[in-house]
């Protein structure tokens, strides 16, 4: 999991985890991440997790967004780059897996099978460390791997997605083998082996 440490004037005021697709960074109070300083842009910028790696992107900012002292649009975020906006800098950590894997233990795959739809039988493996399933503006999980464990996490839609029938809520719950995975009608097994 990775998380970005928020300075400013060179104090640090808090960490903030990583823990869904897009994070959108300004002054407004709408924001994930508000940085209250009128150089920062009401919606400054946004980190975006992907399966390639996460990225700061300008939004289009009055004062523009440096990464290690150079001006950026989009940037691939590398453990220990600092970001610039206003008098804020945000500090990009990638933290190490915490859990550990004894030697007469396997790394277990997680995969996603989707059951019903055009895609059925569709099977993708969950090989990076946060994977994004669904349609942005209409639902959003993520996905984090955590040694052997798999957590899913609402992200952002109108409504919450379904495990094994129930409606999730907004806490990252841990998934076992079997459970179905509903996003908007769409119905997916998540399997580990």
């Amino acid at each position: 999991m990775s998380k970005v440490v928020v300075i400013f004037n060179g104090q640090v005021q808090r960490e903030v985890a990583i823990n869904k697709a897009r994070i959108n960074v300004g002054r407004r109070p709408s924001n994930d991440l508000v940085l209250d300083h009128l150089a920062v842009s009401g919606r400054h910028a946004a980190i975006d997790t992907t399966s390639e790696g996460t990225f700061i992107l300008d939004l289009g900012s009055t004062n523009g967004t440096s990464v290690n002292g150079q001006p950026i649009k989009k940037h691939h975020l590398q453990d220990g780059d600092v970001v610039e906006l206003g008098k804020y800098q945000l500090k990009f950590v990638v933290e190490k897996d915490n859990y550990q894997i004894s030697p007469d233990e396997t790394l277990r795959v997680g995969k996603i099978k989707v059951l019903n739809g055009a895609n059925a039988g569709k099977e993708m493996v969950l090989s990076k460390q946060l994977t994004s399933l669904g349609s942005p503006g209409i639902l959003v999980v993520s996905i984090a791997r955590e040694g052997n464990r798999f957590k899913i996490s609402f992200v952002e839609g109108k409504l919450f997605p379904k495990i094994n029938d129930e409606n999730m809520d907004s806490r990252p719950r841990v998934l076992e083998h079997g459970d179905v995975i509903e996003l908007s009608g769409t119905k997916m097994e998540f399997q580990l082996e």
